[in-house]
């Protein structure tokens, strides 16, 4: 084989090879949000992985007990129980929140953080 030839397989192999890696690294640490539904509707895409769940927080749904928080979340068509690992956030009904974990089941993710909106955006305003 040629100088030219074997230097330009060597370069394409190795752009493709960094190319693989970037895209794999990508996937491990950039989760998009998911929303409920789609989670419900194809777990076993999503079994064992930390993923981060979006949807709305059902009002009244938060229960602690002196094992464990639980809370459920609300999609379109469908419901995630949320089993809490982290600290309780101040919730509002009907606020969008954003569980970080691991999904158990179809219905049950364990999450080791939850993310909510700004509050203000849910406060009443008043007008003089």
């Amino acid at each position: 084989m040629k100088k030219k030839t074997r230097m330009a397989a060597i370069a394409i192999i190795l752009v493709a090879t960094i190319g693989f890696v970037g895209y794999a690294m990508l996937n491990l640490f950039v989760d998009p949000y998911l929303a409920v539904d789609a989670v419900v509707e194809d777990p076993g895409s999503y079994m064992g992985r930390r993923i981060q769940v979006k949807g709305a927080y059902l009002a009244g749904s938060l229960t602690t007990t002196l094992d464990n928080v639980t809370l459920v979340m609300v999609g379109d068509n469908y419901t995630i129980t949320v089993l809490l690992l982290a600290e309780t956030p101040n919730l509002i009904d009907g606020q969008e929140i954003v569980a970080i974990g691991l999904l158990q089941s179809a219905y049950l993710m364990h999450a080791s953080d939850i993310l909510t909106s700004c509050p203000s955006r849910y406060e009443a305003t008043t007008t003089p």
